[in-house]
């Protein structure tokens, strides 16, 4: 009520002739341009691949060993040693982390620390993205990290890996294609019915040539039912390719038609990013 008070002041205080003329004069600041005055809310340009839905997409490990190190926890001050301690680390805050056996980090270097938890039978383990943060200051103690974004809580003991390069394909456009194909492994979670932005897993990776950007259709597989109408093979969701591994991949959904969405369901890549 109040601001609705407000507006109606802010809009009686104007001259008439300012009202009749240019009726949103109100919401712009001085005599700025309303090319200026409105850029907050025209559309944005078109961008096929977003950096932070790529880094914060989570992934399957396939089996594979890979190259985990440990995060220890919030340090302050930094000469201090980090002890296990529940609480979360924030943007901002130094860390300390602990890398692989044999292995070091260097200054300036960016690492993804995540949690791992058991992955579908036969793809290995889920890594869930909590955050990023950039190798500063070695000590003889420990190596120092600042945390410079935050996907989840980020606490004492979940994995540190370094990040794969990201490649931005740059203002393109997606390209229709015809194929490969495969099948959804499972979701990031266990739901009975998926939504718009969640993640889920795919048969199909970086060997079958699939592609960070690339767009994927979910289809129904055709079956017979009994006191009921057999399913075709239709559309049930989109998705776009946000990770690939060797063998996997990582879509997020765009669109869905039909949630009930299973393991097994046929999927198909339809469009990619021009290299």
């Amino acid at each position: 009520m109040r601001s609705t008070l407000a507006l109606l002041v802010l809009v009686a205080a104007l001259p008439l002739s300012a009202q009749q003329s240019d009726p949103l004069a109100f919401l712009r600041h001085g005599n700025e341009p309303a090319d200026i005055a409105f850029a907050t809310y025209r559309d944005q340009p078109y961008a096929p691949v977003r950096s932070g839905e790529v880094r914060a997409a989570s992934f399957l490990t396939e089996s594979r060993a890979m190259p985990f190190g440990q995060l220890l926890g919030p340090v302050d001050p930094p000469v201090v040693r980090a002890t296990q301690s529940a609480e979360a680390a924030m943007p901002g805050m130094v860390v300390a982390v602990r890398p692989p056996e044999g292995a070091s980090y260097q200054r300036g270097d960016t690492v993804m620390l995540a949690l791992v938890v058991p992955g579908p039978k036969g793809w290995g383990d889920i890594v869930l993205p909590t955050g990023l943060a950039r190798i500063g200051e070695q000590t003889p103690r420990q190596t120092l990290a600042t945390v410079i974004a935050m996907f989840g809580p980020i606490r004492y003991g979940q994995a540190v890996l370094p990040v794969e390069p990201l490649v931005n394909p740059g203002k393109v456009q997606p390209v229709p294609v015809a194929g490969p194909t495969g099948e959804v492994i499972g979701s990031e979670e266990p739901r009975e019915l998926q939504q718009v932005g969640g993640q889920m897993f795919i048969s199909i990776g970086r060997s079958s040539g699939l592609r960070v950007g690339d767009f994927i259709q979910i289809r129904r597989r055709p079956t017979a039912r009994i006191n009921g109408s057999n399913t075709i093979d239709d559309l049930v969701a989109t998705a776009q390719v946000v990770h690939t591994g060797d063998k996997s991949s990582t879509i997020k959904l765009t669109r869905i038609i039909d949630p009930d969405i299973r393991p097994g369901a046929p999927v198909v890549r339809t469009a990619t990013l021009p290299s």
